[in-house]
């Protein structure tokens, strides 16, 4: 069939777009939930702190199963758990029950960004790599922009559980379009068999524990109480427990992480460029509706449709940017991008009380065109830099990559302003409050604007110098 590679793509694209649309979707729903459970808002947010925890925690045996028992399969699977969580969520009947079908989808959903890229990167050539990543990175671009939208027109007229229902049926197409038009690895079964044996279990645990203590305490982490905040103690734990993986990551003999990988100059610089870059901008992601709604007193609604602007951006130019790549070298890039960002965090860091929305709109389209051109290229070359049969820890480990700095960045940027605040400003309130701070406590706040941003800025040359100096210039 000349078209299966396109057709394939559809089916893997279109459980990406329904896993991430379920994201800002349920975000959206956070209020409604809270209401009809008669939860808080710090309770109800362990939706959203869960599913993170899940997601990263499964995504490194995910992708270690993909590679010995095939990617198609692990895909399938991560759907069936996705859907299950969505049917168990609809019928929740308490708070607690609802988290727990939470953990299910998440389940799902890890295992489908441990191999979504993998399978997409199996199914076309080298020559294609960019502009079939590019696309898969549209597909999560059109899904952060639909999830809000959805979400807010199902709550607004049914109420949150027909989010969960919505998301069963295009799911269950995804499934369908899976099972019949994805051809099986070809992988060698004996080989898979024998190693099946030896899965790195220890390791494992080691890894799922050390990833939940450093995500439950960085999550949990304020500056006011930092001393008695149970936040600590997770952190505390979290370092024998990552000691205790890397020791077991480098004496088993099938690890779930080989650190030996790292020892490859291109993967090296692709997962430094990635790690780095996602922790800067994350820092804008939490950041920028602070600003908008917090100081700038913006509703909310005008809000998401200056974010959609970086959003859209964010989609058309990882479709671009990954084809153009393919001819034109993906480090160019890499590096055009990752400047773009850099140009639209400095104006950003700029921004006052006074400045203009349509400035602003424009400053984060730029920054989301920024991201969709160094993105999938960045991507294709993690993926070059490794032999085909280790596709499905190169799938993983990119999306591991993402939601640790993501972690990391949103940490330091809410730490550093409540930091700022409390220290120069003695405010503790809530992002409502902002609004109404005296011109020296909006000082202020604008002097930890311009510290976050230019933090960011310098994570983004420690992202950028690499691949201007060191990664290897090719152009397919």
């Amino acid at each position: 069939m000349i078209n299966y590679k396109w057709i394939a793509f559809l089916a893997v694209a279109l459980s990406l777009f329904v896993s991430v649309t379920s994201m800002g979707a349920i975000l959206i729903s956070l209020k409604d939930i809270s209401v009809s459970f008669n939860t808080t808002i710090h309770q109800v947010s362990w939706l959203v702190i869960i599913h993170l925890l899940t997601v990263t925690a499964i995504l490194l045996p995910a992708g270690n199963f993909a590679d010995r028992f095939g990617r198609k399969n692990i895909h399938l699977l991560g759907i069936v758990f996705f859907i299950s969580g969505t049917i168990l969520g609809f019928f929740a009947t308490s708070f607690i029950f609802l988290m727990f079908s939470r953990v299910i989808m998440a389940i799902g959903s890890g295992m489908g960004q441990a191999v979504g890229g993998a399978i997409v990167t199996a199914l076309f050539p080298e020559s294609e790599r960019g502009k079939s990543l590019g696309m898969m990175s549209t597909s999560v671009g059109l899904g952060q922009t639909a999830g809000p939208v959805i979400g807010g027109v199902l709550v607004y007229n049914f109420g949150w559980e027909s989010v969960y229902l919505f998301l069963i049926f295009p799911m269950l197409v995804a499934f369908i379009l899976g099972y019949f038009l994805l051809k099986k690895d070809d992988l060698d079964i004996k080989q898979n068999n024998l190693k099946a044996d030896l899965f790195d279990l220890k390791g494992t645990l080691f890894g799922i524990f050390f990833i939940i203590s450093l995500i439950v305490g960085l999550k949990n982490l304020y500056f006011q109480n930092i001393l008695s905040n149970y936040a600590l103690v997770f952190l505390l734990f979290s370092f024998p427990f990552g000691y205790l993986f890397v020791i077991t990551e480098l004496r088993t003999s099938n690890p779930i992480l080989n650190f030996s990988l790292f020892k490859k100059r291109d993967f090296s610089i692709a997962v430094n460029t990635r790690f780095f870059a996602f922790i800067a901008m994350s820092g804008n992601m939490i950041m920028m509706p602070i600003f908008l709604t917090g100081l700038l007193n913006i509703n909310e609604s005008k809000v998401g449709l200056m974010l959609i602007f970086q959003s859209l951006g964010f989609a058309a130019s990882a479709a671009i940017g990954g084809r153009l790549s393919d001819k034109f070298g993906r480090v160019k890039f890499i590096i055009i991008g990752l400047i773009l960002i850099i140009i639209s965090y400095s104006l950003i860091a700029q921004l006052s009380i006074k400045s203009p929305v349509w400035f602003i709109t424009i400053i984060l389209l730029i920054g989301g065109i920024g991201q969709g051109c160094w993105g999938s290229p960045n991507m294709a070359l993690t993926y070059s830099s490794l032999d085909k049969s280790q596709y499905g820890f190169v799938s993983s480990i990119i999306s591991f990559i993402r939601n640790m700095g993501n972690t990391f960045g949103q940490t330091i940027s809410t730490l550093i302003l409540s930091t700022f605040l409390i220290l120069g400003a003695g405010y503790s309130g809530d992002i409502s409050g902002l609004s109404t701070l005296d011109e020296s406590s909006m000082n202020v706040f604008l002097n930890a604007w311009k510290f976050i941003y230019y933090s960011s800025i310098i994570f983004l040359i420690i992202s950028l110098i690499p691949n201007i100096f060191f990664m290897h210039k090719k152009t397919i």
